[in-house]
């Protein structure tokens, strides 16, 4: 009988604990291989639990329509609850600091009207991009007015140059970077003093040329009604701590959705992968299911070490590469579960957490990282910073949890080839199907073999030709026998 009861009281406790995984990531951890397969993995973060407004202060009452999130350099989180025209300060442990619901300016009290971005600088100075009024507002830390910026003026410009920021950035030398609605020349820049300084980092549309051919046989009324060649909109941007802007857009054409943006507007986003930086890498074209439709791309995180998270419209997950366009992991999805999303806007970072903003639902998703996402950070961080013995501890570790990881492979293969351990390293090297690196191993491995086996190879090969030659002479001389008799 005891026996019967510690039976049941075992095969409910492992029920129970498959179940509580299954709660606690309602998703499935996966990442993309050199050929766009679908590798499965560990999960990466999981989410731990729902922030509402009137979790945070019942006198928030609850947010309506969110857009925007922003976390300053002490780990406070600036919420844009744009359907209520306010911000919500919140600290590190998300008690409430303060709302910001409007300023004194010009000796008078001024509001906002669905604002869509904000942006908080290292001096803690406040960006707002002020949509429905079109202009974007710079308070100070404590809320106080500093200036307004109303958009380009320059007689360059059409006189009816519409100005609707909604987003901005702003570098360290206080010059802002601002999109905005049906811009298509670039990011809109101005310099300290408000200044218009011209466009930054336009992106062209890939033509093809059967579109220019159907473009020049057209007549003017069908060429009305076709697409233009017009450059597309950027959706979202983050500056990273060295200057560059990180933007996603809306591109549905074949290049890469994200971009990194030097000081002259010039992309410098490094992909040393097969793929392209697009989020999902497998889905059906619209109309044809869940996965209907290509990822978009709504928001930018740089996360530091080279890293940066993407977030997914589409299917409401978040993506996160490396300095070198390798997909470290993939979380998140669409649902009414936690951790799933209705319509997200915004992804931040504090520390290693992950908080994502919900427009529809109102609420915050915070996630934390499991130990699986845990050790892939610490290896991309120690990579980053040059110290690789560290790293590949960190990623045989990875492989004790997933020894199918592609990336794992790969750093474990490197350092084996540089130790010389070649036939090793092809192994993982094979696995994380790095073709470059793989081919070095397999020459440094030829060579070995022909190193070690030279003699075996030369004696073998000798007394292979001598005994053909002992054969063909013998062939030869019978010949020449058989002749003679006739």
């Amino acid at each position: 009988m005891l026996k019967r009861i510690v039976s049941i009281a075992i095969i409910i406790l492992i029920f129970t604990t498959i179940s509580g995984s299954a709660l606690a990531v309602p998703y499935r951890g996966f990442t993309y291989g050199h050929w766009s397969n679908y590798i499965p993995s560990p999960a990466a973060y999981a989410p731990v639990r729902n922030v509402a407004a009137s979790h945070i202060n019942p006198a928030l009452g609850t947010f309506r329509s969110p857009q925007d999130m922003c976390v300053d350099i002490e780990d406070n989180l600036y919420i844009l609850d744009s359907g209520n025209s306010r911000i919500i300060k919140l600290d590190r442990d998300l008690n409430h600091i303060k709302t910001i619901d409007s300023f004194i300016y010009n000796g008078s009290v001024d509001t906002f009207a669905s604002p869509n971005g904000i942006f908080v600088t290292e001096n803690m100075d406040i960006y707002i991009a002020d949509t429905d009024n079109r202009r974007v507002v710079k308070l100070d830390s404590e809320g106080n007015f500093v200036k307004m910026n109303y958009g380009p003026q320059h007689d360059a410009l059409e006189d009816r140059f519409d100005f609707v920021p909604l987003k901005i950035v702003v570098d360290r030398a206080g010059r802002e970077y601002v999109i905005v609605r049906n811009v298509f020349e670039g990011i809109v820049r101005f310099d300290p003093r408000g200044r218009f300084t011209g466009y930054f980092g336009t992106i062209f549309v890939n033509v093809s040329a059967v579109d220019w051919f159907w473009r020049l046989v057209s007549t003017d009324e069908q060429r009305a009604r076709q697409r233009l060649f017009i450059p597309t909109e950027f959706s979202s941007m983050d500056i990273d701590t060295y200057g560059f802007i990180y933007t996603t857009n809306i591109d549905l054409g074949n290049d890469n959705k994200v971009k990194r943006l030097n000081p002259g507007g010039e992309d410098v986003l490094v992909n040393r992968t097969e793929q392209l930086i697009n989020g999902d890498q497998n889905y059906r074209p619209l109309g044809m299911g869940p996965l209907a439709g290509s990822s978009i791309f709504v928001n930018i995180k740089y996360r530091g070490s080279g890293m940066y998270t993407a977030l997914d419209s589409t299917r409401g997950r978040m993506f996160t590469y490396d300095s070198e366009g390798n997909l470290l992991y993939v979380i998140g999805g669409t649902g009414t579960v936690l951790g799933m999303q209705f319509r997200p806007t915004t992804v931040e970072a504090v520390g290693e957490s992950l908080y994502v903003l919900d427009q529809l639902r109102g609420e915050i998703t915070i996630y934390e990282p499991t130990e699986f996402g845990s050790l892939i950070n610490e290896a991309i961080y120690l990579r980053y910073i040059g110290d690789e013995a560290g790293a590949v501890e960190i990623w045989r570790r990875v492989l004790e949890l997933d020894e199918n990881y592609p990336l794992a492979n790969v750093g474990v293969g490197k350092a084996l080839l540089a130790a010389g351990e070649n036939r090793e390293a092809m192994q993982y090297l094979r696995k994380g199907m790095d073709i470059e690196y793989y081919s070095i191993a397999f020459r440094r491995w030829r060579t070995e073999v022909m190193k070690d086996n030279i003699n075996f190879i030369l004696t073998g090969a000798t007394v292979v030709v001598l005994i053909i030659s002992g054969y063909m002479l013998f062939i030869k001389k019978r010949k020449a026998s058989n002749d003679e008799d006739i």
